[in-house]
């Protein structure tokens, strides 16, 4: 058998869709830079997730005074990474 270096090829990065709700979110995100918001209200853990992976965007979620499993998502704009 042959061995041969080489690097795998690269991943192809895929964006999530952003619904025009989400979208309404980022914008308003985006025109107060620094500034905490409350974003989602009494949702699931997950929901948490796909805000961190956004660019730009922080994401935190807080369980004080939620029922088990509930959380409410805070999120502000950072910026993109230069």
């Amino acid at each position: 058998m042959t061995i041969e270096f080489k690097n795998p090829p690269a991943r192809k990065k895929v964006e999530p869709r952003v619904g025009a709700e989400t979208q309404s979110i980022i914008d308003a995100l985006q025109s107060r830079p620094g500034e905490w918001a409350l974003i989602k209200k009494d949702v699931n853990p997950n929901s948490t997730t796909w805000w961190k992976k956004r660019p730009g965007i922080e994401a935190k979620s807080s369980t004080i005074g939620k029922p088990k499993n509930r959380v409410d998502v805070y999120a502000r704009w950072i910026g993109y990474a230069a």
